[in-house]
This record gives structure tokens, C-alpha cells and sequence, in this order.
């Protein structure tokens, strides 16, 4: 019979607690849009309404996804847990649950400087909390495997930090023009295609 670890297991509960989170969190993205009530005469016009609405939908949708990616990506590459762990995890699905109510209020309310700068500020507390938790695990390799060598252990930290670095300018940008900072987050992209050449993780 094969004995698994307390650490082991603890992994194990903190994953699938973290899995069921993303789960409930990208449901709820849907539920403005499912509020709708859709008449037959005016179908047309109601769906252009709601296309703002659609948009920031896609947008969360495809920020959870990558999130829930590469929080399965950090978490793949530890080999136990402790309470700190569970902590700065917590931290950052706290981010992850908080997450539809921006996105409603961004499609909601469109370019208004309060729904955008709500809207980044989330995403930027859920990079920073994803950079803490692998900030702790890998400093000097005390949740990580030894395959987890120092210049991996930065690659995956600076990967992770690409997007903040990409949203953080849209903050204030927002102050001024709403639209021109909603446009900046595309800037996501190409920060991290660089990030990612910069400094390549060399456990691929």
C-alpha cells in the first residue's frame, strides 16, 4: 500500500479548494449577461447593448483561464506545503472570487474611470499574491522540488510579474482617459512574450 505524504496531501486539499474557487468564480462572470431578459421585437438592439457586457465577459474569462493555468503551473512544482502557503493562497483567490463584480461593473458602466481603475487594481492583486505564493515556496527551495533551480525560480517569478507590470500604467492613465487605459491592457501581451525571452524557463 502506498503512504501518502501529510504534505502530500495538503497539496492535494489547497489545489482542489483552488480549483473549485476558479470554478465558481468564472460561473459567476456569466450571470449579468444570464439576467437579461430578451424580447422578441427588439432582439437585435438588446444584443448590441449588451455587447460591452459580452466583452468584459471574454476578457475575465480569459484572465481566469490564465490565472487557473498558471496557478496550476506553481503549484505543479511544489513538493509540500505550509501555513504561509495556505495564506498568500488564500490572498490570491480572495483576487479570483473578487473578480466578477469589476467585470459586471466594467461592463456595466463602460470607460468610467472608477469600474477601470477597480478592474485593474483586482488583476494587479492577483499577479502580486501569484508572485508572493511562488516568492515563498521557492526562496532557497523550501516548497519546491530540486529540479527548481535558482534561474528557473526567477524566470517563473518575472513571468508572473509581466502582466502587473503591463497593467499598472493603466491606473493612472485612467484618471485621464478611461478608453486609452482600457486599451493599455493589451500591452499584457507583448510585456509578457518579452518576459518570456528574456528570461526563458529553462525547465520549458
Amino acid at each position: 500500500m502506498t503512504t501518502i505524504r501529510p504534505d502530500g496531501t495538503r497539496l492535494e486539499r489547497i489545489t482542489a479548494f483552488s480549483d473549485g474557487v476558479f470554478a465558481i468564480a468564472i460561473t459567476l462572470l456569466v450571470l449579468p449577461l444570464t439576467d437579461t431578459v430578451l424580447s422578441d421585437d427588439r432582439i437585435g438592439p438588446q444584443l448590441l447593448d449588451l455587447l460591452p457586457r459580452m466583452l468584459t465577459f471574454a476578457l475575465s474569462f480569459v484572465v481566469i483561464g490564465r490565472y487557473w493555468m498558471f496557478h496550476h503551473q506553481l503549484f505543479d512544482r511544489f513538493v509540500r506545503a505550509d501555513r504561509r502557503l495556505m495564506s498568500l493562497n488564500l490572498a490570491y483567490l480572495f483576487g479570483i472570487a473578487f473578480l466578477p463584480f469589476p467585470t459586471s461593473a466594467l461592463g456595466e458602466h463602460g470607460a468610467r474611470t472608477a469600474a477601470v481603475v477597480l478592474y485593474a487594481a483586482n488583476l494587479i492583486v492577483i499577479g502580486l499574491a501569484s508572485a508572493a505564493i511562488w516568492w515563498h515556496a521557492s526562496s532557497g527551495g523550501r516548497l519546491t522540488g530540486p529540479e527548481v533551480t535558482p534561474a528557473a525560480a526567477r524566470a517563473t517569478l518575472i513571468h508572473g510579474l509581466a502582466p502587473v507590470v503591463a497593467l499598472v500604467p493603466s491606473i493612472p492613465i485612467a484618471f485621464v482617459a478611461p478608453a486609452a487605459a482600457m486599451f493599455s491592457w493589451l500591452l499584457i501581451l507583448p510585456v509578457s512574450v518579452l518576459a518570456d525571452r528574456l528570461f526563458p524557463d529553462p525547465a520549458g
